[in-house]
Protein backbone atom coordinates (compact mmCIF):
# COMPACT_ATOMS: atom_id res chain seq x y z
CA UNK A 1 0.00 0.00 0.00
CA UNK A 2 2.78 2.33 0.60
CA UNK A 3 6.67 1.73 -0.73
CA UNK A 4 9.75 3.33 0.98
CA UNK A 5 12.30 1.09 -0.88
CA UNK A 6 15.13 3.02 -3.50
CA UNK A 7 13.96 3.47 -7.00
CA UNK A 8 15.86 2.40 -10.00
CA UNK A 9 17.61 4.66 -11.59
CA UNK A 10 16.07 6.59 -14.64
CA UNK A 11 16.43 5.35 -17.73
CA UNK A 12 15.37 7.05 -21.00
CA UNK A 13 14.34 10.50 -20.71
CA UNK A 14 12.43 9.44 -17.21
CA UNK A 15 13.39 11.48 -14.05
CA UNK A 16 13.33 11.26 -10.22
CA UNK A 17 10.78 13.12 -8.09
CA UNK A 18 11.10 13.32 -4.32
CA UNK A 19 7.60 13.14 -3.25
CA UNK A 20 6.62 15.88 -0.62
CA UNK A 21 3.14 15.49 -0.56
CA UNK A 22 0.37 13.13 -2.08
CA UNK A 23 -3.51 13.12 -1.51
CA UNK A 24 -5.20 10.23 -0.32
CA UNK A 25 -9.02 9.87 -1.42
CA UNK A 26 -12.27 7.45 -1.57
CA UNK A 27 -10.16 5.69 -4.91
CA UNK A 28 -7.22 4.67 -2.80
CA UNK A 29 -9.68 3.53 0.40
CA UNK A 30 -11.78 1.86 -1.97
CA UNK A 31 -8.10 -0.22 -3.76
CA UNK A 32 -7.11 -0.66 -0.02
CA UNK A 33 -10.26 -2.68 0.36
CA UNK A 34 -9.98 -4.53 -2.66
CA UNK A 35 -13.14 -3.04 -4.71
CA UNK A 36 -11.06 -0.90 -7.36
CA UNK A 37 -10.65 -2.61 -10.71
CA UNK A 38 -7.87 -0.69 -11.95
CA UNK A 39 -5.56 -1.93 -9.31
CA UNK A 40 -6.47 -5.68 -8.20
CA UNK A 41 -2.79 -7.00 -7.97
CA UNK A 42 -2.10 -7.38 -4.15
CA UNK A 43 1.38 -5.41 -3.03
CA UNK A 44 0.32 -2.41 -5.39
CA UNK A 45 1.00 1.13 -3.76
CA UNK A 46 -1.94 3.50 -3.60
CA UNK A 47 -1.96 7.28 -4.69
CA UNK A 48 -2.78 8.83 -7.96
CA UNK A 49 -1.46 12.47 -7.85
CA UNK A 50 1.45 14.09 -5.61
CA UNK A 51 3.74 16.94 -5.80
CA UNK A 52 7.30 16.75 -5.47
CA UNK A 53 10.74 18.52 -6.20
CA UNK A 54 12.73 17.11 -9.54
CA UNK A 55 15.81 15.44 -8.53
CA UNK A 56 16.78 14.82 -11.53
CA UNK A 57 16.25 16.25 -15.44
CA UNK A 58 16.35 15.20 -19.00
CA UNK A 59 15.92 16.21 -22.79
CA UNK A 60 12.67 16.24 -22.35
CA UNK A 61 12.08 17.36 -19.02
CA UNK A 62 13.97 20.59 -19.94
CA UNK A 63 12.38 20.83 -23.51
CA UNK A 64 9.00 21.02 -20.80
CA UNK A 65 10.65 23.85 -18.52
CA UNK A 66 11.09 21.49 -16.25
CA UNK A 67 14.72 21.26 -14.25
CA UNK A 68 16.13 20.03 -11.47
CA UNK A 69 14.95 21.76 -8.08
CA UNK A 70 11.75 22.69 -9.47
CA UNK A 71 8.26 21.57 -7.35
CA UNK A 72 6.23 19.54 -9.64
CA UNK A 73 2.78 17.86 -9.67
CA UNK A 74 1.38 15.02 -11.67
CA UNK A 75 -1.36 12.65 -11.97
CA UNK A 76 0.14 9.02 -12.43
CA UNK A 77 -1.94 6.75 -14.72
CA UNK A 78 -1.52 3.12 -12.81
CA UNK A 79 -1.58 4.68 -8.92
CA UNK A 80 2.09 4.52 -6.99
CA UNK A 81 2.60 8.34 -5.57
CA UNK A 82 2.17 6.85 -1.62
CA UNK A 83 6.53 6.65 -1.44
CA UNK A 84 9.11 8.68 -1.06
CA UNK A 85 10.85 9.10 -4.57
CA UNK A 86 9.25 7.93 -8.09
CA UNK A 87 10.83 7.26 -11.46
CA UNK A 88 8.75 8.92 -14.18
CA UNK A 89 8.08 9.86 -17.68
CA UNK A 90 8.29 14.13 -17.36
CA UNK A 91 5.53 14.28 -20.11
CA UNK A 92 3.45 13.13 -16.81
CA UNK A 93 4.49 16.28 -14.66
CA UNK A 94 4.30 20.04 -14.54
CA UNK A 95 5.49 23.01 -12.45
CA UNK A 96 3.69 24.27 -9.33
CA UNK A 97 3.00 27.59 -9.43
CA UNK A 98 4.97 29.89 -6.32
CA UNK A 99 2.09 31.11 -4.79
CA UNK A 100 0.39 28.06 -4.45
CA UNK A 101 2.12 25.45 -1.15
CA UNK A 102 2.54 21.87 -1.71
CA UNK A 103 0.21 20.56 0.71
CA UNK A 104 -2.54 22.82 -0.96
CA UNK A 105 -1.61 21.84 -4.73
CA UNK A 106 -1.34 18.04 -3.88
CA UNK A 107 -4.66 18.26 -2.95
CA UNK A 108 -6.13 19.39 -6.34
CA UNK A 109 -4.80 17.40 -9.93
CA UNK A 110 -6.84 14.06 -9.73
CA UNK A 111 -10.07 15.58 -8.71
CA UNK A 112 -9.62 18.75 -10.74
CA UNK A 113 -8.78 17.33 -13.67
CA UNK A 114 -11.68 14.73 -13.01
CA UNK A 115 -13.96 17.84 -12.87
CA UNK A 116 -12.77 19.96 -15.73
CA UNK A 117 -12.67 16.30 -18.15
CA UNK A 118 -16.18 15.60 -16.61
CA UNK A 119 -17.34 19.15 -17.67
CA UNK A 120 -15.53 18.63 -21.22
CA UNK A 121 -17.24 15.73 -21.85
CA UNK A 122 -20.47 16.85 -21.01
CA UNK A 123 -20.50 19.63 -23.85
CA UNK A 124 -22.28 22.76 -23.55
CA UNK A 125 -25.00 22.82 -20.97
CA UNK A 126 -26.97 25.58 -19.14
CA UNK A 127 -27.89 23.51 -16.69
CA UNK A 128 -25.89 21.31 -14.98
CA UNK A 129 -26.57 18.43 -11.97
CA UNK A 130 -23.61 17.73 -9.63
CA UNK A 131 -23.86 14.44 -7.56
CA UNK A 132 -21.79 14.55 -4.60
CA UNK A 133 -21.41 18.64 -4.61
CA UNK A 134 -20.39 18.78 -1.15
CA UNK A 135 -17.29 16.00 -2.40
CA UNK A 136 -13.48 17.62 -3.76
CA UNK A 137 -14.77 16.42 -7.45
CA UNK A 138 -18.24 18.11 -7.13
CA UNK A 139 -17.08 21.03 -5.39
CA UNK A 140 -14.44 21.82 -8.19
CA UNK A 141 -17.36 20.96 -11.38
CA UNK A 142 -19.90 23.16 -9.91
CA UNK A 143 -16.78 26.23 -9.56
CA UNK A 144 -16.07 25.40 -13.03
CA UNK A 145 -19.50 24.60 -14.77
CA UNK A 146 -20.87 28.12 -13.05
CA UNK A 147 -17.88 30.27 -14.22
CA UNK A 148 -18.67 28.93 -17.58
CA UNK A 149 -21.94 30.46 -16.96
CA UNK A 150 -24.30 27.22 -16.21
CA UNK A 151 -26.88 27.26 -13.62
CA UNK A 152 -25.69 24.25 -11.02
CA UNK A 153 -27.83 22.43 -8.59
CA UNK A 154 -25.97 19.80 -6.34
CA UNK A 155 -27.25 16.73 -4.41
CA UNK A 156 -25.72 16.57 -1.00
CA UNK A 157 -27.11 15.34 2.59
CA UNK A 158 -26.71 18.91 4.07
CA UNK A 159 -26.96 22.41 2.42
CA UNK A 160 -23.69 23.64 0.37
CA UNK A 161 -22.47 27.27 0.44
CA UNK A 162 -22.82 29.13 -3.15
CA UNK A 163 -24.56 26.30 -4.21
CA UNK A 164 -28.68 24.85 -4.34
CA UNK A 165 -28.75 22.20 -3.35
CA UNK A 166 -31.04 19.31 -2.45
CA UNK A 167 -30.74 15.87 -0.33
CA UNK A 168 -29.97 13.01 -2.38
CA UNK A 169 -31.31 10.43 0.62
CA UNK A 170 -35.36 12.40 -0.56
CA UNK A 171 -37.22 9.89 -2.41
CA UNK A 172 -38.14 12.60 -4.90
CA UNK A 173 -34.63 14.11 -4.98
CA UNK A 174 -34.88 14.08 -8.95
CA UNK A 175 -37.94 15.96 -9.17
CA UNK A 176 -36.79 18.12 -6.46
CA UNK A 177 -33.36 19.15 -8.37
CA UNK A 178 -35.31 19.72 -11.32
CA UNK A 179 -37.69 22.20 -9.75
CA UNK A 180 -35.18 23.74 -8.54
CA UNK A 181 -33.18 24.41 -11.55
CA UNK A 182 -36.57 25.62 -13.10
CA UNK A 183 -36.38 22.72 -15.44
CA UNK A 184 -34.74 19.59 -16.53
CA UNK A 185 -31.24 19.34 -17.01
CA UNK A 186 -28.68 19.52 -19.59
CA UNK A 187 -26.20 17.59 -18.38
CA UNK A 188 -25.37 15.83 -14.99
CA UNK A 189 -22.24 14.66 -13.25
CA UNK A 190 -22.45 11.76 -11.71
CA UNK A 191 -20.47 9.05 -9.22
CA UNK A 192 -22.68 6.60 -7.92
CA UNK A 193 -23.96 4.75 -10.80
CA UNK A 194 -27.72 5.77 -10.20
CA UNK A 195 -30.09 4.94 -12.85
CA UNK A 196 -32.37 7.37 -10.85
CA UNK A 197 -30.26 10.52 -12.54
CA UNK A 198 -31.67 10.50 -16.26
CA UNK A 199 -34.96 10.99 -14.26
CA UNK A 200 -33.69 15.13 -14.20
CA UNK A 201 -32.24 15.16 -17.31
CA UNK A 202 -33.85 16.44 -21.19
CA UNK A 203 -34.28 13.47 -23.50
CA UNK A 204 -30.83 14.70 -24.65
CA UNK A 205 -29.33 15.17 -21.83
CA UNK A 206 -25.79 14.36 -21.20
CA UNK A 207 -24.75 11.57 -18.05
CA UNK A 208 -21.03 11.59 -17.37
CA UNK A 209 -19.82 8.79 -14.55
CA UNK A 210 -16.66 9.85 -12.82
CA UNK A 211 -17.67 6.88 -10.87
CA UNK A 212 -19.82 3.78 -9.93
CA UNK A 213 -20.11 3.61 -5.86
CA UNK A 214 -21.79 0.40 -6.18
CA UNK A 215 -22.44 -1.27 -3.51
CA UNK A 216 -20.17 -2.09 -0.39
CA UNK A 217 -18.34 -5.23 -0.89
CA UNK A 218 -19.58 -5.67 -4.25
CA UNK A 219 -17.54 -2.35 -5.99
CA UNK A 220 -15.54 -3.70 -8.44
CA UNK A 221 -18.30 -5.92 -9.78
CA UNK A 222 -20.54 -3.49 -9.85
CA UNK A 223 -18.40 -0.95 -11.56
CA UNK A 224 -17.48 -3.41 -14.46
CA UNK A 225 -21.26 -3.76 -14.53
CA UNK A 226 -22.01 0.01 -14.79
CA UNK A 227 -18.84 0.96 -17.01
CA UNK A 228 -20.19 -2.57 -19.35
CA UNK A 229 -23.24 -0.93 -20.05
CA UNK A 230 -22.31 2.80 -19.95
CA UNK A 231 -19.82 1.65 -22.37
CA UNK A 232 -22.40 -0.41 -24.88
CA UNK A 233 -25.69 1.78 -24.43
CA UNK A 234 -26.93 2.68 -27.29
CA UNK A 235 -27.27 5.96 -26.03
CA UNK A 236 -24.58 8.52 -27.11
CA UNK A 237 -25.26 10.68 -24.38
CA UNK A 238 -24.24 8.53 -21.95
CA UNK A 239 -20.59 8.77 -20.81
CA UNK A 240 -17.75 7.75 -18.84
CA UNK A 241 -14.80 10.14 -17.52
CA UNK A 242 -11.15 8.30 -16.98
CA UNK A 243 -8.83 10.22 -15.97
CA UNK A 244 -6.23 7.28 -15.84
CA UNK A 245 -7.03 6.58 -19.29
CA UNK A 246 -6.60 10.33 -19.98
CA UNK A 247 -3.58 10.90 -18.73
CA UNK A 248 -2.43 7.76 -20.79
CA UNK A 249 -3.53 8.80 -24.06
CA UNK A 250 -3.60 12.16 -24.27
CA UNK A 251 -0.85 13.76 -22.10
CA UNK A 252 -0.58 17.29 -23.57
CA UNK A 253 -3.83 17.93 -23.36
CA UNK A 254 -3.76 16.55 -20.28
CA UNK A 255 -0.61 18.46 -18.84
CA UNK A 256 -2.12 22.06 -20.09
CA UNK A 257 -5.23 21.35 -18.14
CA UNK A 258 -3.68 20.72 -14.97
CA UNK A 259 -1.60 23.70 -15.63
CA UNK A 260 -4.06 25.62 -15.71
CA UNK A 261 -5.98 24.39 -12.48
CA UNK A 262 -3.41 24.91 -10.88
CA UNK A 263 -2.84 28.70 -11.65
CA UNK A 264 -6.58 28.69 -11.02
CA UNK A 265 -5.90 27.71 -7.34
CA UNK A 266 -2.77 29.68 -7.19
CA UNK A 267 -4.63 33.29 -8.27
CA UNK A 268 -7.68 32.62 -5.84
CA UNK A 269 -10.01 31.50 -8.81
CA UNK A 270 -10.57 27.94 -7.80
CA UNK A 271 -11.14 27.56 -4.26
CA UNK A 272 -10.10 24.17 -3.20
CA UNK A 273 -10.08 21.70 -0.32
CA UNK A 274 -8.22 22.58 2.98
CA UNK A 275 -5.48 20.21 3.35
CA UNK A 276 -5.26 17.52 6.03
CA UNK A 277 -1.49 16.36 6.74
CA UNK A 278 -0.85 12.94 7.85
CA UNK A 279 3.40 11.74 7.51
CA UNK A 280 3.46 8.48 4.96
CA UNK A 281 4.41 6.20 8.46
CA UNK A 282 1.00 7.14 9.47
CA UNK A 283 -1.00 6.03 6.39
CA UNK A 284 -3.40 4.19 8.70
CA UNK A 285 -4.88 7.01 10.43
CA UNK A 286 -4.51 8.81 7.38
CA UNK A 287 -6.97 6.28 5.50
CA UNK A 288 -9.40 6.16 8.47
CA UNK A 289 -9.63 9.82 8.34
CA UNK A 290 -10.39 9.51 4.27
CA UNK A 291 -13.01 7.41 5.34
CA UNK A 292 -14.17 9.92 7.51
CA UNK A 293 -14.43 12.34 4.59
CA UNK A 294 -14.38 15.42 7.17
CA UNK A 295 -16.15 17.75 4.60
CA UNK A 296 -14.11 20.67 3.34
CA UNK A 297 -10.78 19.07 3.90
CA UNK A 298 -8.34 16.33 1.58
CA UNK A 299 -6.29 14.18 2.90
CA UNK A 300 -2.50 14.40 1.94
CA UNK A 301 0.37 12.16 3.12
CA UNK A 302 3.67 13.43 3.02
CA UNK A 303 6.83 11.33 3.01
CA UNK A 304 9.96 11.92 4.44
CA UNK A 305 13.15 10.92 2.59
Amino acid sequence: MLATEPVRAPRGNDVVVRVTDASLGSTDVLARRGGYVLQPVPGFVTGYDLVGVLETESAVSVALGLRAGMRVAGVLPRMGAHTTRLVVPPTLLVAVPDGLDSASAAALPLDAVTAALALRLAGPASRILVQGVSGAVGSLAAQLASRAGASVVGTASAPVDGVPTVDYRDPDWPALAVAEAGGAFDAAIDHTGSPRVAEALTPTGVLVHTAFAGRRGHERADTVRGGARAALARHPRERVCSVPLFVLRHRPDYRRMLSGLLADAAEGRLRTFRPQPFALDEVWEAHRAAEAAEPGRKVVVEPRA
